[in-house]
């Protein structure tokens, strides 16, 4: 699972600021039921190391992957993108059969509670 998440410039400039802003130990990469095709993105500051997380360092970036997202986000690619005052994560997951006009959702072959049940039970 070791750097399965790649990150542009942007997206690694963005995240790196936020764990420095929230005096927090990396990022940790999530999924959860929901959006418009079914599974979403959550992309949170970590606070306390879960072990059953995969982690790795990349870039002075401290990057953490739940047990039941890895299969979903292996081999995505992470950017961010500003909008005027605005800006968001989007990503490019070769995983999601398909996703979302705004990027923060995907649907996939399998959903996470089999797949966690497959992988991680």
């Amino acid at each position: 699972m070791k750097n399965s998440v790649d990150f542009t410039a942007s997206a690694m400039n963005f995240l790196k600021k936020t764990v420095t802003e929230k005096s927090c130990l990396g990022v940790r990469f999530d999924i959860a039921n929901g959006g418009c095709h079914g599974i979403t993105y959550v992309v949170d500051p970590v606070e306390a190391v879960d072990e059953s997380d995969f982690s790795w360092e990349q870039d002075g970036l401290c990057v953490y992957v739940t047990a039941r997202a890895a299969i979903f986000v292996s081999g995505m690619t992470v950017d961010y993108v500003e909008n005027g005052l605005t800006g968001h994560l989007v990503f490019q997951n070769p995983n999601a059969r398909q996703s979302c006009n705004c990027g923060r959702s995907f649907s996939a072959d399998e959903s996470p509670d089999v797949c966690v049940e497959k992988c991680c039970g």
